[in-house]
């Protein structure tokens, strides 16, 4: 189960599971299903409503989890390395992130790739109009500031937007953005058929 607390620094989260030494057998609905957020079931309903497309779309075109059932594979990767990160991390000092917000940026991260690597994305396709409309108008699922901020920057500050004074990525941008590289770049080619 993952489970929040309220702590001095804020938010925290921490896992208690039975399988938290055994990442790889871990799937994306079993870590759905032990989120501690009030947006659970909305979520676990979007997954159910999508999961066919989720099991036939590619992670990308070439360069990370680019077969058959890739992107599901892709996001279960993201949940693991975040999870392991997340408890290692931990034995430094406290994480200023709350693991269940992680989980859910890392969920919809890539949204677009699972209808444009399965039936095509239509034209119009607006990423933030999804998270900040979309998302809340027809499924329930509103995002938080800290969240849609993540989205934003999970792949990155775009060069345009850097300012040496100001600091775009917020601690939890920073966390899902580390995660997102491990997998899309160390381990591009692993985690086949373990979403």
């Amino acid at each position: 189960m993952i489970s929040s607390s309220n702590t001095a620094l804020g938010n925290s989260t921490t896992i208690v599971s039975s399988q938290s030494d055994d990442f790889v057998s871990r799937r994306v609905i079993d870590y759905l299903e032990q989120l501690d957020d009030p947006r659970k079931e909305k979520i676990l309903a979007f997954h159910q409503a999508h999961q066919e497309l989720m099991e036939i779309a590619q992670g990308s075109f070439a360069k990370h989890q680019a077969w058959l059932g890739g992107y599901q594979d892709h996001i279960a990767e993201c949940f693991r390395i975040a999870e392991a990160m997340y408890l290692g991390l931990q034995k430094v000092r406290q994480v200023p992130i709350n693991l269940n917000s992680a989980l859910v940026v890392l969920y919809f991260h890539d949204i677009e790739k699972m209808w444009k690597y399965s039936q095509g994305l239509p034209p119009d396709f607006d990423k933030q109009c999804f998270y900040r409309k979309e998302l809340r108008e027809i499924y329930g699922i509103e995002l938080t500031t800290d969240e849609l901020s993540a989205l934003k920057y999970i792949h990155g500050e775009p060069q345009e937007e850097y300012n040496a004074t100001t600091r775009l990525m917020s601690p939890l941008a920073s966390f899902c953005h580390c995660v997102d590289t491990l997998s899309a770049r160390m381990w591009y080619n692993e985690g086949r058929n373990l979403g």
